[in-house]
């Protein structure tokens, strides 16, 4: 018995290691829900689309991929807060939206929705499947964007098309995890050599673009004698086995972070897309680099702007640096840290009354007995402020919540 399209889907899913759908059963999507059934892939139930989309999007932090799934009209529209999610905090995703009858499109049919529309503005790539010659293209193409461009791919999928028989495509179906060594020119990096040897002061400030750089960061602080502050995203990579760690800055930070980048020669913003212009220094030059070129110089005035990763960037520039011997800026900005950090302690030794908890105590005490590999999750408002300041990166650790589309 020839595989339908809905098989066709879920045995390329497999093939790309995925091992769970979260999605609402509906209509238009009970084909692909029986393909499923008979698949190695897990089926998670969810009461909303919304939790699955939100779901979906913390696995694909974890683990690099993930798919999420709504049937038609309501079902869409409830994926789209999580879809932004996954979207802005640049994470890969598969969403797939099957719809109505594809005879019935355009016609203002029950539940009809146009996907292309909804979800153009959360989304890397966003097609509609209509014949089975396009599955196997589309499918591929749609989790390479969203691999390779690291947010969500969407692709529509009409009830009645998900039950036609498969076709077989030329094109490949496998799936490409590339891993490129990106770093700047030469030239660049002898001019960045240059602006590092000649400033007295240098701080470095990290995003989560450098988490996977924690060694050469604290390498080349060790080498400067810089100190390094980091965003919230940025903290549970760059804390770790850092002695040279101010804290952070911006809404959630710490004064000691916002003074070692502003009391600096020069700084060094590394993997980050920090957006709070307010709490960026003006007075000093500023480097940037990061590995989308487009975020270079939106957050702040820049003295030079670098395309690249922070890893192979920073083992790329070490040999070219004048190793530092003055330690008199970094350990001023440490021993402010230790001043700042024994006032945050202020609020969790008075610790509330019956009845009325400090939060700053829970926080400070599920720091204290959560296992060194545990996950954590924050909510928006206050809660993010605790998380920020109470909970300690192990380099093990991982910190999940809605930092960018809040």
């Amino acid at each position: 018995m020839a595989k339908n399209i809905a098989e066709q889907i879920v045995e390329m899913l497999e093939n790309a290691n995925v091992k769970r759908i979260y999605a609402v059963t509906g209509d238009s999507l009970n084909h692909l829900n029986i393909a499923v059934k008979k698949s190695s892939i897990e089926w998670i139930h969810v009461r909303h689309e919304e939790v699955g989309a939100y779901a979906a999007a913390a696995e694909a932090e974890l683990d690099g991929f993930a798919v999420c799934a709504g049937s038609c009209g309501p079902g869409h529209v409830h994926l789209i807060n999580g879809v932004y999610e996954a979207h802005r905090s640049h994470v890969p995703m598969l969403v797939i939206a099957s719809t109505i009858p594809s005879n019935e499109m355009g016609m203002d049919y029950f539940q009809e929705t146009n996907t292309i529309k909804l979800f153009d503005d959360c989304s890397y790539y966003n097609q509609m499947i209509t014949r089975p010659e396009q599955v196997q293209r589309t499918l591929q193409t749609a989790i390479q964007h969203a691999i390779s461009k690291k947010g969500v791919a969407v692709i529509g999928l009409p009830g009645d098309v998900s039950e036609l028989d498969a076709e077989e495509a030329t094109t490949s179906n496998q799936i490409f995890r590339t891993n490129p060594v990106v770093r700047p020119s030469d030239e660049e990096l002898n001019h960045l050599a240059t602006l590092i040897n000649d400033s007295e002061k240098v701080t470095i400030y990290c995003g989560i673009g450098a988490e996977k750089s924690n060694v050469e960061v604290v390498e080349l602080s060790k080498y400067l004698k810089a100190p390094v502050g980091y965003s919230f995203r940025g903290k549970m990579a760059i804390q770790p086995n850092n002695p040279n760690e101010v804290g952070l800055t911006g809404l959630l930070g710490l004064p000691s972070a916002y003074h070692a980048m502003h009391e600096a020669d020069l700084v060094l913003l590394l993997g980050t897309d920090f957006p709070y212009e307010k709490f960026m220094p003006v007075k000093n030059k500023i480097v940037q680099i990061d590995e989308s070129p487009e975020r270079l110089g939106r957050r702040a005035e820049l003295e030079l702007g670098l395309t690249g990763d922070v890893k192979e960037t920073i083992k790329a520039l070490l040999p070219l640096l004048k190793e530092k011997t003055d330690i008199n800026f970094l350990n001023q900005q440490l021993e402010f840290y230790e001043k700042v950090k024994e006032h945050q302690l202020m609020y969790v030794k008075e610790f509330g009354t019956e009845d009325a908890i400090q939060p700053e105590y829970v926080a400070h005490t599920l720091d204290q007995i959560a296992k060194k590999d545990a996950i954590f999750t924050v909510d928006t408002g206050m809660c993010c402020v605790w998380g920020a300041r109470f909970i300690t990166g192990t380099g093990e650790r991982k910190m999940l919540g809605s930092f960018n589309h809040g």
